[in-house]
């Protein structure tokens, strides 16, 4: 069977609005015949005059290439992609430009398998013209034509909803959650359903055999041929199937209903045909309904994936940026307003650029722009002949500003999904180990594109394991919860297990290990009416650990690559050379010139310099000798040389075809693919160099890369992602980490081997067959994972969308979420409930902290488990406090996710700034000034200064208890540290439980307290001063109360006297808090909600005098940047 290209002969050019050009479409499609064709190749040119039009004209158009394990299939039409085409000029007289569509293909024999050893070809021409001399009247005519702007959104409305961003270092996406719409279930949702039709077509089309039975294959297609007769009688739009489209003509016509009659009628059909064929055939089913309510519930749920390229009816796009204009602002000659875009249209420009020659490449393009967060790095724009500089943050602030637009355009076309207003919140993802330097600056980006209130709580790891926990619960949630509960460990009336997510995309490497806990709430009194019976849920996720790399993914496999392909084109070429089949002055390099150890007689060694780049550990001379003299052959380092950048970035998209062609999975029998970059292509490379290799030796030149040498390029990089895995999931599991504070209440974990139960792949360089086989020789040996296939999760459909669409949906619950008592109507009604505890992610700390010392191991700050607390009732964020240092002149702080990663620098504080600003000595300030370390939910570190120990305020003003008037003394605790007697709660609790050791002791009266004798603050006069002891309180009982009582030390007796009683402080927090007792040394008792402050001042002169607290802000670093790892530092 042939191809036809539908493309019209000629073309008038249109303008659709201002800027945005209207171009022709091209279809390709089956000719008649019985086979069908595999496309190979669709290569697309535009030619003519103005030459820059035609250049902007052929941007649009992607041409592709597929290899030949992955030819399209073409059984139907099917439409070219084709991107925006923006023309920021008028129209020209006179346009005319030609477009060449050539599409290569192979025919297939009888079993619909590519004819491989014939090449096919066909093409097709359209002349894109516009009149010479009506060209301004073909303007304005056009102009009128153009519908209305749509209506501006309404300033003063505030939108209901939110956006999620997930810049990535490849790609990008984002989620909007717009409540708008409330779809209510009554069939299954639009995703699901599409899928099912999908899968449904696709399996009857096919009519899979199953090689294991006993039947032949004849068996198989009279069994096939009769089943799909009896399915086909109740719908006679099957009648004019062929062999290949019966499961389309099924589907095609039928609604959400009929669909599910439809596959009623497929089981009913089964059930008469033959046991071998009806086992076989339900299998494929089950797999296709697992496979279905798989497929998140994204509409139920208001969540709405934005279509970012409209023409290619894609929600995902390249991060690559253009910049397309400069305004002076008039307020400063030194700023300038940024206009960017991203996506495939940027990719093509750059591209065509490149092709043209043009020397500002860098300059105007950013390849990854994630990958400069946090570098204070200065970009040289040269754009419609003016350069400016432009700092990278503004540059990256642009980038979020057009996906914001993109939003903006997108909700303007689909008013009837989406609501009006102005855009309040915004959720905006980060890698996981990104420094808190790093998050600070793109909160700050954000917000100054007027976005009020940026959410930056969900990092990429958290982001995708809330996702794919939702996409569990999405196709049902009654049979969901049951689902969960089956595959989970069970202990003290909760469900548990572990989860561990890696995430290895284009750039960074990102990882999250949580542990879910589900746990039964019961809303109800004890009597009162439950109606039919529904139940809550509550799902708590807890943070364990996290780690990751931020220059650990697929553009350093594609980097590793590109050496590889270039060291092997400079052998294939120096090879020539030796063989005298090409001539010494062709090359920029004579053979004598290389290094003795490519040489053998004075001529090159072939094979010589690609053996020193081919193997898995680059790090010996060797290795930087081969870069060496492959940069003389093909020179593309282009940091000091721009107009080598066009070599780089055509020698980086053969490296990104060699990834995908050597690196995908295939079954078991499929040969091994090889990448041949062919004489022309090479001859195209040193071109772009002024070096013209003689024609007749190109067709004798090529470089064929195999499997064997990507997996030795490759292995480095996905050992090491799997190794930061294995070392966070060890360190986490050993119970060796994590401090739980003494009156936090736990599951009994410790009764089982504490194990990885869920493992979550993401991103797309997890689709390399090599990451799996890594993950099972490491995983499949450790003693925290059983290896199981079916809890190893990887969805290619959702390695990018799942990051945004989790991170939005986690907001959803955050923002959304009610107490228990609040559902019991709809519990009544038997509707099950889930409520998913986002916020507990916060609570803990994902990793260590140490500070640098010398001569030791680092000193230990914070530990990987710390539960964090509200301290003060104003701040909605949850902390934790170290304990009380010495302080150094220099503060160096090390995050520190495991024992075996490498650490990384995470702040630093400069003390001796500090001590010259107060002027004291060295050895004053080391020996009198004190330091305490206090860290947040994200991260941030704050310093406690103070001289001494710090002096605490009381208020007189909460409720007390005198207990030396009660026990009739004048002293309760002395200058020397002792208290009169022991002072205890839950002694009736005790008592009631028939224990007497269950009550707890709050001050003993056998202890010494002389080093923790406190100095208090009257809040209402500063300047008194008096002494007394804190203790931390357990819970409160359920009366709300604690009862106080006194006892003397006399082992002789076992009597309390009562003290009295304090009510719990009616306090309200957004995360955990503590509640202490104070007790002055004149007795009176106080109980204290958060931690009790301390007197501080704003001033670092405070610290001069004793007691008074002074905070500062730990010096946040940027990550470490590694030049070796940037593929696009220049320097390769």
């Amino acid at each position: 069977m042939s191809i036809k290209i539908e493309l019209l002969n000629r073309y008038q050019l249109r303008v659709k609005t201002q800027d945005l050009l209207v171009l022709p479409v091209i279809e390709i499609k089956p000719a008649d015949g019985a086979n069908i064709p595999f496309v190979s190749r669709i290569n697309i040119t535009v030619g003519g005059v103005p030459e820059d039009l035609a250049i902007a004209i052929q941007s649009a158009y992607k041409s592709v290439a597929f290899s030949t394990n992955k030819l399209l299939k073409l059984s139907t039409p099917q439409r070219l992609k084709q991107a925006n085409c923006h023309w920021y000029q008028p129209i020209q007289a006179g346009v005319n430009c030609t477009m060449l569509v050539t599409v290569e293909y192979f025919e297939s024999d009888a079993e619909n398998n590519p004819i491989l050893n014939v090449m096919k070809k066909t093409t097709a021409e359209c002349n894109i013209w516009t009149f010479a001399a009506e060209s301004s009247r073909f303007v304005q005519m056009t102009a009128k034509l153009i519908p209305p702007e749509p209506m501006p959104i309404k300033s003063h409305l505030t939108y209901p909803g939110w956006f999620a961003i997930d810049f990535g270092t490849s790609n990008s996406t984002v989620t909007l959650y717009d409540p708008k719409v409330i779809i209510t279930p009554d069939t299954l949702p639009i995703e699901q359903e599409t899928k099912l039709r999908e899968r449904i077509a696709s399996w009857l089309n096919k009519r899979p055999v199953e090689e294991a039975t006993t039947s032949s294959r004849g068996a198989w297609d009279v069994e096939w041929q009769k089943f799909l007769s009896e399915l086909g009688k109740d719908y006679p739009c099957t009648n004019a199937a062929n062999r290949y489209n019966f499961g389309e003509l099924l589907i095609q016509g039928v609604n959400s209903i009929q669909l599910l009659e439809v596959i009623r009628q497929i089981e009913i059909c089964l059930g008469k045909r033959m046991d071998w064929f009806r086992r076989a055939a339900s299998k494929h089913l089950n797999l296709i309904y697992h496979e279905v309510f798989r497929v998140p519930a994204l509409e139920w749920q208001s969540l709405i994936p934005v279509e970012l390229d409209k023409n290619r009816r894609s929600t995902e796009i390249p991060s690559e940026l253009e910049v397309i204009s400069l305004h002076k602002i008039a307020t400063s000659e030194k700023d300038a307003e940024v206009k960017v875009i991203l996506g495939e249209q940027a990719k093509q420009h750059r591209l065509d650029a490149i092709k043209r020659g043009e020397e500002d490449i860098e300059g105007r393009f950013l390849h990854s722009p994630k990958r400069y967060f946090g570098q204070d790095r200065p970009c040289k724009i040269s754009l419609d002949g003016e350069v400016e500089t432009i700092p990278i943050n503004t540059l990256l602030q642009s980038a979020y500003a057009h996906l914001i637009d993109l939003i903006e355009k997108y909700r303007t076309s689909n008013v009837g999904k989406c609501s009006e207003g102005k855009f309040y919140r915004a959720v905006v993802t980060y890698p996981t180990i990104a420094s808190p330097f790093v998050r600070r600056e793109i909160e700050s980006l954000v917000q100054k594109l007027d976005i009020a209130d940026v959410q930056m709580a969900y990092d990429e790891a958290v982001s995708v394991a809330i996702f794919f926990l939702w996409r569990e619960f999405s196709g049902d949630l009654n049979v969901g919860i049951e689902s969960f509960k089956s595959r989970c460990r069970y202990d003290n009336e909760k469900w548990w297990q572990n989860v561990l997510v890696l995430d290895i995309g284009g750039g960074t490497t990102d990882l999250a290990l949580i542990r879910l806990t589900l746990e039964e709430i019961n809303p109800f009194e004890p009597g009162e009416d439950r109606g039919d019976g529904g139940r809550y849920y509550k799902l708590t996720p807890k943070l364990l650990g996290s780690s990751g790399h931020l220059q650990l993914g697929g553009e350093l496999i594609t980097l590793r690559l590109f050496l590889l392909l270039k060291a092997a084109v400079a052998d294939c070429l120096l090879t020539a050379v030796a063989d005298d089949r090409m001539g010494k002055d062709i090359l920029k390099i004579q053979p004598e010139e290389l290094s003795d150890r490519f040489l053998e007689s004075g001529k090159f060694h072939p094979g010589s310099l690609l053996a020193c780049v081919d193997k898995e550990i680059r790090e010996d001379e060797a290795y930087k000798e081969a870069l060496n003299a492959a940069e003389r052959v093909i020179p593309t380092r282009w940091k000091n040389s721009p107009s080598r950048a066009q070599s780089f970035y055509s020698l980086w998209e053969h490296a990104e075809d060699a990834k995908l062609t050597l690196g995908q999975k295939r079954h078991k029998d499929a040969p091994e693919p090889m990448y041949i970059l062919d004489g022309q292509k090479i001859a195209e490379l040193l071109a772009q160099n002024d070096i013209k290799l003689p024609s007749a030796l190109i067709d004798s030149l090529s470089v064929t890369l195999t499997v064997e040498q990507f997996e030795k390029a490759t292995a480095p990089v996905v050992k090491e992602a799997v190794a930061i895995a294995q070392g966070l999931v060890e360190n986490a599991l050993s119970h060796k980490s994590g401090t739980s504070h003494q009156y936090h209440e736990k599951p009994n974990y410790n009764h089982y081997d504490e194990q990885v139960d869920w493992l979550i792949l993401s991103g797309k360089t997890c689709n390399l067959d090599l990451v799996t086989r890594e993950l099972y020789r490491v995983f499949s040996q450790s003693d925290y994972f059983i290896w199981n296939s079916e809890r190893v999760t990887f969805e290619p459909e959702y390695t990018k969308l799942a990051t945004s669409a989790g991170a939005c949906f986690a907001e959803k619950l955050r923002q959304l979420g009610f107490a228990p008592k609040e559902s019991k109507e709809l519990l009544r009604k038997g509707a099950n409930q889930l409520y998913i505890d986002v916020k507990n992610l916060f609570y803990f700390l994902p990793c260590s902290f140490t500070r640098e010392v010398i001569g030791a191991s680092p000193e230990p700050i914070f530990n990987a488990g710390q539960e964090l607390y509200q301290l003060q009732p104003k701040e909605g964020i949850a902390k934790f406090r170290s304990g009380w240092q010495g302080m150094q002149l220099t503060n160096n702080i090390i995050r520190q996710d495991f024992e075996n990663i490498k650490p990384q620098l995470w702040g630093s504080y400069n003390g001796d700034a500090l001590r010259r600003q107060l002027d004291i000595s060295e050895d004053d300030f080391k020996n009198h000034i004190k330091i305490q370390f206090e860290i947040n939910q994200k991260l941030e570190i704050d310093l406690l200064l103070c001289r001494g120990l710090p002096h605490y305020f009381i208020s007189s003003n909460i409720p007390y208890i005198d207990a030396a008037k009660a026990i009739n003394i004048p002293i309760m605790v002395t200058d020397d540290g002792k208290v009169a007697g022991d002072i205890a709660v839950n002694i009736i609790e005790s008592a009631n439980a028939l224990k007497t050791d269950a009550h707890t002791l709050l001050f003993s009266g056998e202890k010494d307290y002389s080093n923790l004798i406190e100095i208090f603050r009257d809040e209402e006069n500063t300047t008194s001063e008096f002494t007394g002891l804190i203790a931390e309180l357990p819970p409160f009982p359920i009366s709300g109360k604690h009862t106080f009582y006194f006892q003397y030390h006399n082992p002789k007796s076992k009597q309390w006297e009562l003290i009295g009683e304090l009510p719990q402080p009616q306090v309200s927090s957004e995360f955990p808090c503590r509640y202490y007792v104070s007790l002055t040394s004149k007795g009176i008792l106080r109980v204290h909600a958060f931690e009790i402050p301390y007197w501080t001042s704003n001033s670092s002169e405070c610290l001069l005098q004793e007691g008074c607290v002074f905070r500062d802000a730990l010096q946040p670093q940027p990550n470490d940047i590694e030049a070796k790892r940037d593929p696009f530092s220049g320097e390769h």
